[in-house]
């Protein structure tokens, strides 16, 4: 992986789901984690990664929307705690 930070870009966050991809309407009556939606994610700083993370929605989604909003907060969840280090670091004078 090659990195290169980009001063001009800051702390950025993208977020996806998938709603019920793994549906399976033959296995679903065995596996009900076929119905879960899934979650995507990357967090950047200076336009450089710094977490991504795929997972299952522990929560069944009934639309689209729905999971997109799951994804959305599961991906603040990690961006806020980042967002308040980085601003403790900038307080303390690193830059």
């Amino acid at each position: 992986m090659i990195l290169d930070p980009t001063e001009s870009k800051s702390f950025e966050v993208f977020a996806d789901a998938d709603f019920a991809g793994n549906w399976n309407p033959l296995t679903a009556q065995d596996d009900p984690s076929t119905a879960k939606s899934r979650t995507g994610f990357v967090i950047t700083y200076g336009a450089c990664p710094i977490l991504w993370v795929s997972k299952i929605q522990t929560c069944m989604s009934l639309s689209t929307t729905e999971a997109e909003y799951i994804a959305l907060s599961q991906s603040l969840r990690d961006a806020i705690p980042i967002m308040q280090l980085l601003q403790k670091l900038k307080d303390q004078g690193f830059h």
